[in-house]
């Protein structure tokens, strides 16, 4: 610290009649043209344009802290004001507002809109060329399923800001890189109980969408319990994977029950199209079996008709009915038989003889 004695000595005029507190001072006065000389030719600053001069700095400094104090909240957006670090509890819709300017007040702009994205068991980056990549993280993929195995689980989280003065205030390190270790560690939380109630083959092959809907209903209900004002978009499982030591074994039975399935569903298929063709074909064999059973019961009904009214006629003319019976039944075995009936009275005039043109191919004259 400099002594009185130096600050006195400091405004001791020189031998040119000027002090160094004038030689300070003089592009001030030439600023504001309230120049004058002095006794001993030295330059004052007359006490009015001197206060004129800090009046200005004051008003000036004054309107720019004041001015300071504009902000625009863009739409989608909300404003957090806090009162020397304390937050009221409300927030600033979208438009052009003030407020008291630091240190009194400060304000946090947050984008509700806006689908913020958080990666679980890896990290994307980007090489010198910009070819885009990623990179596991074990201690965040590594997780132990239902029956006691390991497996490596990527997940992303895509979420956006319900309210943005809990977002501020009760989750860690929002604005972080990623986006905080409260949503970390609840997304973790919630994706470990969720698969380690689990199988790994539920969570390898058919059990994908059951995990990404549990896990987002439980991480969900952990930050409502948190206050977080988050709500989780979606959850998208990225990559689960054994891990590398048994990564073959897994792969071949994968395949193998891939090709169960395919195999389930052929014959599944080949069911659906060989039953219905068999029904159909049972149906008609029974329509024409009852169409069959139809017709024998009308012809066997038939025949016992025929059959009773000649028994009837042959208790009545046992002889005359016999005969037609059986000149009925050789033309129905020879039908080109010709028969000729001779009464008997008159039979006995009669030469038979044998149609010999006819047998032999000739025809009659």
């Amino acid at each position: 610290m400099k002594k009185i004695s130096d600050i006195l000595l400091f405004n001791q005029p020189r031998q040119d009649g000027e002090n160094e507190l004038d030689e300070l001072l003089r592009p001030f006065r030439q600023l504001f043209g309230g120049m004058g000389r002095g006794n001993g030719g030295g330059t004052r600053v007359p006490r009015r344009g001197f206060g004129k001069f800090y009046l200005a700095i004051i008003a000036l400094a004054a309107a720019f802290w004041v001015g300071s104090g504009v902000y625009i909240v863009n739409p989608g957006e909300v404003a957090i004001v806090r009162t020397f670090g304390s937050w009221n509890g409300d927030q600033i819709d979208e438009g052009l507002h003030w407020r008291i300017p630091w240190p009194v007040e400060q304000v946090d702009i947050v984008s509700i809109t806006r689908v913020r994205s958080m990666e679980i068991g890896f990290r994307s980056f980007a090489d010198s060329a910009g070819n885009p990549g990623t990179s596991a993280v074990s201690n965040e993929a590594r997780m132990i399923t239902g029956d006691e195995n390991l497996v490596d689980v990527q997940m992303v989280v895509q979420y956006q800001v319900r309210n943005a003065g809990n977002f501020l205030f009760n989750v860690k390190d929002p604005q972080g890189t990623p986006d905080g270790n409260t949503l970390r560690d609840a997304t973790a939380s919630a994706l470990r109980q969720v698969v380690g109630q689990r199988p790994i083959d539920d969570v390898l092959t058919l059990g994908k969408e059951v995990v990404q809907v549990e896990t987002q209903l439980l991480l969900q209900n952990l930050l409502d319990v948190y206050g977080a004002g988050i709500r989780i978009v979606n959850v998208q499982l990225q990559d689960v994977q054994p891990p590398e030591e048994v990564q073959g074994a897994f792969k071949d039975v994968i395949s193998a029950r891939e090709d169960k399935e395919r195999y389930l569903n052929e014959g599944e298929a080949y069911q659906e199209d060989i039953v219905p063709r068999a029904r159909g074909s049972a149906q008609r064999t029974i329509q024409n079996a009852e169409a069959f059973k139809v017709e024998r019961i009308a012809e066997a009904s038939g025949e016992a008709v025929r059959f009773l009214s000649r028994l009837d006629k042959y208790e009545l003319f046992p002889e005359e009915t016999r005969s037609r019976l059986y000149i009925e039944t050789m033309q129905e075995v020879m039908p080109e038989l010709k028969v000729i009936i001779i009464d008997e009275e008159i039979g006995g005039n009669i030469q038979p003889f044998l149609p010999l043109q006819e047998l032999v191919g000739g025809s009659d004259k």
